[in-house]
Formats: C-alpha cells, structure tokens, sequence
C-alpha cells in the first residue's frame, strides 16, 4: 500500500514539474516574439532627423519631427532621435501611451525646450 502511494505521488511531482517547465518555456518564447515584434528606426529628413516605429515591419508611428514642440523642428541628430523612439517603443511595450513629455524629451536630447 506504501508502495502505491509512493508511485502516485511521484508521478505527480514529475507531471508537476514538467507543466512547469513547459509553461516557463512559453513565457520566454512569448516574450522573445513580443520583443522581435516592434523595432524603432532613425531616418534622415531634410534638416534633422526622426524615427519610425514599425510593428512586423509596418510603420505604426512616423515621428520626422520632436513632439511636444512648437513648430516642426526635426530632432537635431540620430542619436536623438533613436533615444525618444526607444522610449516610446519602451512604453508600448509596456501597454503605456505612445506619448513624451517636455520633460523626458528634455532629458533624452540634453537640450532644454519648453
């Protein structure tokens, strides 16, 4: 009788341990598949620079210019352009607002706008 029950407990750890396992896999799997998902791009405008960010290769958001600024003025080079498009990828990703305050774009270009 010790026996038997021994032999079912056992085989409960085991398919125990190996749900586990499978539900740890696809919650890495699905996070790698969210993260190859969406990508942020800088390209070239005719003064400056902007980024684009693209889910499965189509362009959700096309940004050729700093938000949250009086007049169109483009980002002043690529680097920061990529900073404010990754922190916008950053909170899509985590089901937050595409949008920049004046103070996180302040913090991302080093600059001081208003």
């Amino acid at each position: 009788m010790i026996k038997i029950i021994y032999f079912q407990r056992y085989h409960m750890e085991l398919a125990l341990i190996i749900f586990l396992g499978v539900m740890m896999f696809m919650l890495v799997s699905d996070e790698n598949k969210n993260a190859d998902m969406y990508s942020v791009r800088t390209f070239k405008s005719s003064d400056g620079w902007g980024y684009q960010i693209n889910k499965k290769e189509k362009v959700i958001i096309l940004q050729p210019h700093m938000p949250c600024i009086k007049g169109n003025k483009p980002f002043p080079d690529e680097k920061s352009a990529l900073e404010v498009g990754e922190l916008v990828l950053f909170k899509i990703k985590n089901n937050g607002a595409p949008s920049v305050t004046i103070e996180e774009l302040n913090k991302k270009i080093n600059a001081f706008y208003d």
